[in-house]
């Protein structure tokens, strides 16, 4: 009975120290938010929409509703201009609204952005790097990883999935950096890891071998019924690997997005601020418009 009655009585005293906060979440700035990337032998894709606030709906109605479009959007090199025209494109699991027509990209040179709307005037610049191409590809069963721990014996499945594996020889000039995609059979398209960029800031001059993680867009929008084999392949697919150069830049915001990413929801975690190339002439804007000088794989396990 006394232990009821403490009971109760603590439970009155912690009640009544619940105290109310309200958290006054500051307002909105408008941004203009860009993705745009060229490639060689392709023309420009750019996707402009508007940013939301932190705790607005995510569904497809409300994505679509942040295009922007009826914008003037243009790229320049080599004193050509191409003036991007309204489209629908989906690719890297982004949709892109605007394509250029005229200008394909090109390894080795710049192209300038513009962008021009009634409250914004945006402009970046990027460059196509020279691709490094990969020394060797190769893979490894789950099975050879449990063989060798020794506490288990492996199934018939460990027998089927694969990591795949690439060896880089990374060159004695310093400053490349680099962002991998991949897919496989049937899947239209590219995907990229958690880890997909790379640096020579700790390798360079060195041969380096690194594991080459499934794409994690199209495992979890395909096939994501087992965590277990997240980021593995299948003996037997047909896997390409899209290597892309990219300059320092392009490779900054990936590095902070992908940290900013990662972080989220931790109340502890430092907050990144995303890194941007986009630079305002009027109005706010953020994102990147990259290039990408891009080499494709193929590997069979």
């Amino acid at each position: 009975m006394r232990l009821l009655i403490s009971v109760a009585i603590a439970w009155l005293f912690l009640s009544s120290c619940e105290r109310v906060i309200q958290l006054e979440m500051p307002e909105k700035k408008e941004y203009v938010v860009v993705h745009g990337h060229i490639e060689p032998d392709s023309f420009a894709y750019v996707s402009l929409s508007r940013n939301s606030p932190y705790f607005a709906p995510v569904d497809l109605q409300t994505v679509a509703g942040l295009l922007i479009n009826g914008a003037l959007v243009t790229v320049e090199a080599d004193g050509l201009i191409d003036t991007m025209r309204a489209d629908f494109n989906f690719q890297h699991w982004t949709l892109f609204n605007y394509r250029g027509t005229k200008i394909k990209g090109e390894a080795g040179k710049t192209y300038r952005l513009r962008i021009q709307t009634s409250e914004v005037d945006l402009e970046a610049s990027t460059t196509i790097p020279m691709v490094l191409p990969l020394d060797s590809l190769w893979h490894r069963t789950r099975a050879d990883f449990v063989r060798e721990a020794g506490q288990f014996q492996p199934t018939a499945r460990d027998s089927q999935l694969v990591n795949l594996y690439f060896r880089y020889a990374d060159p004695l000039q310093k400053g490349n950096y680099v962002r991998a995609f991949t897919k496989r059979q049937g899947e239209l398209q590219w995907s990229s890891d958690f880890n997909s960029i790379y640096s020579d800031d700790l390798v360079n001059g060195q041969s380096v071998d690194f594991i080459l993680r499934r794409g994690k867009e199209a495992y979890l929008f395909a096939d994501s019924s087992s965590f277990s084999e997240f980021g593995y392949f299948e003996k037997g697919d047909t896997i390409s690997v899209k290597w892309c150069a990219i300059d320092r830049p392009h490779y900054l915001f990936w590095l902070t997005l992908n940290s900013a990413t990662g972080g989220s929801g931790n109340p502890f975690s430092t907050p990144t601020v995303v890194s941007t190339n986009i630079r305002a002439r009027k109005g706010r804007g953020l994102g990147i418009w990259g290039g990408y000088g891009s080499v494709v794989y193929q590997y069979i396990p």
